[in-house]
């Protein structure tokens, strides 16, 4: 979206009388910012398994949020949900680990979808 300036400065004259806002501004800020700067946006992916993966007894996701406040994390091997997968967050990180120390439940192959926000 390209906001210019001249429309900025006629948006922040209209705008002049509700409560001192620059409302054009900060439009026009919001136009420019570039996807790093999105910190508190929701995002979601899928992840297959690699064997190397499968093989760990952790698994790592770099989700690209800058801190996660809330998370779903579901992970699947042809379709069917599999029980027994514990996620903790760390930073931008999920961690899959399993829900039990003495069992890993994820194969290669096996998909982890997710939503971050």
């Amino acid at each position: 979206m390209t906001f210019s300036a001249s429309n900025a400065s006629n948006v922040n004259k209209m705008n002049t009388y509700a409560q001192r806002t620059v409302l054009g501004t900060e439009v026009r800020r919001l136009g420019t910012l570039t996807d790093t700067l999105y910190t508190n946006m929701t995002v979601s992916g899928s992840v297959t398994v690699s064997s190397a993966q499968a093989s760990a007894s952790a698994i790592t996701i770099q989700t690209g949020v800058a801190v996660i406040d809330g998370k779903i994390v579901q992970a699947s091997r042809s379709g069917s949900q599999i029980y027994g997968v514990k996620c903790l967050t760390t930073g931008s990180n999920l961690n899959i680990t399993s829900a039990s120390p003495s069992l890993w439940v994820i194969a290669e192959n096996d998909a982890i979808n997710y939503v971050v926000w």
